[in-house]
């Protein structure tokens, strides 16, 4: 079926802001972007929420999409549609927008209007790394039970207190802040239909905090339903129930690692040892495994190196979720296993017919993870090129 679902101005939303809102919301279509300062149109093509190709002039690919990052006054309309297109694109959309906006800001993409670029999606300052803003989807209230209002510094959540709560931000800003041995860091700041808290923080149990949640301003939180997530999580295979698990521990030893790398603790030589390349950065792997013996680490390959993304040990995942983009391996990280490492394949088929059978609220939580995951191996990617550059 073939229709303009939303048109709009890019004053209005933003690049940044267009690729979030289909990407949250598993839009496939046709993304067209029209400029007064550009003879053509150009072209992004969606497939469930995830970029594969664009077109911007003689640009194609990845190139197309940055590029079109400088066209900052124009018009856009995104049509739902099949899409029949090369798939040239593996990068995260988190990814790519933190990559396009820091070319932006070197000068790397040409602009084309009539004022600067401004940065509605991300932060930065000299002493910390750009910092992505994470927008969800569209609320599903049947799964909201009551309503809060919090205000500027108030702590939703303390890091190292337990609860069994999580909120969908309705309106406002919470940043995600973590304690260091030098004090406190920004890692993540949520804004309209994110999610605080994850799937695990609704089991029974004592469920302790990885990190604190603070207003950033007046938040409006609509209180989910964690009895209902819970029955919808029992009905799981153990195997989906396994990849839930590990992606929540993924994030928590993504942040982790950051904390690590702010207190110059990390050495990349030294986390590498003797282990030998399991899942090589860029290869078209769609496998995936679970670790049963042995430990992993995942890392970037740069210009600069490889840089340190988190440690994997027993119960983890690793390999390709084909409905979880996490920006990690394998199109954008490579997987180095330790010598006793011994893994079982994860059948992604039987739990990919699962999660199409999901709610949409319980299909948001998973995404808003995996988005929060590929955010914040941006940022420890580049407060450990920070640290590194500092030490030179």
């Amino acid at each position: 079926m073939t229709g303009i679902s939303l048109a709009g101005s890019l004053n209005f939303l933003n690049m940044g802001e267009l690729i979030q809102i289909f990407g949250a919301n598993g839009s496939t279509g046709i993304l067209k972007i029209k400029s007064r300062y550009f003879p053509e149109p150009g072209f992004i093509y969606f497939v469930k929420g995830n970029i594969i190709n664009a077109e911007a002039g003689t640009k194609q690919g990845i190139d197309a999409v940055y590029a079109l990052f400088g066209w900052i006054d124009g018009e856009f309309e995104f049509s739902r549609e099949d899409v029949k297109t090369n798939h040239t694109v593996h990068k995260s959309r988190m990814e790519i927008t933190l990559d396009a906006l820091s070319m932006l800001d070197d000068g790397q993409i040409e602009k084309l209007g009539p004022v600067s670029y401004t940065k509605a999606f991300a932060e930065s300052s000299e002493k910390e790394p750009t910092i992505p803003v994470i927008r969800g989807p569209l609320v599903d209230y049947m799964y909201v039970v009551d309503e809060e209002e919090h205000y500027d510094g108030d702590r939703i959540v303390e890091e190292g207190k337990f609860g069994n709560w999580i909120w969908t931000i309705l309106e406002g800003t919470v940043e995600i802040v973590k304690e260091t041995p030098h004090g406190s860091i920004t890692i993540l700041r949520l804004t309209d239909g994110s999610f605080i808290g994850s799937i695990s923080t609704v089991m029974p149990g004592q469920n302790m905090r990885s990190s604190s949640a603070v207003a950033a301003g007046t938040v409006q939180l609509g209180l989910l339903d964690s009895q209902r997530l819970y029955g919808e999580y029992t009905k799981l295979s153990n195997e989906f129930k396994a990849m839930i698990k590990s992606l929540d521990s993924r994030l928590k030893k993504q942040t982790s690692m950051m904390v690590d790398i702010n207190s110059n603790k990390v050495k990349i030589n030294e986390l590498l040892g003797n282990k030998k390349i399991l899942i090589e950065q860029g290869t078209k792997n769609i496998n995936a495994y679970i670790i049963t013996e042995g430990d992993a680490l995942v890392a970037r390959n740069t210009k600069s190196g490889y840089l340190p993304i988190l440690g994997l040990s027993i119960g983890d995942f690793i390999g390709h979720i084909p409905f979880i983009n996490i920006g990690q391996e394998p199109h954008s990280a490579s997987v180095f296993g330790s010598r006793n490492l011994q893994v079982t394949a994860f059948d992604t088929g039987s739990i990919h017919k699962e999660y199409d059978q999901l709610s949409v609220t319980f299909k948001n939580i998973l995404e808003n993870i995996g988005t929060s995951i590929s955010a914040t191996t941006m940022v420890a990617s580049e407060m450990y090129k920070n640290s590194m550059a500092t030490k030179k």
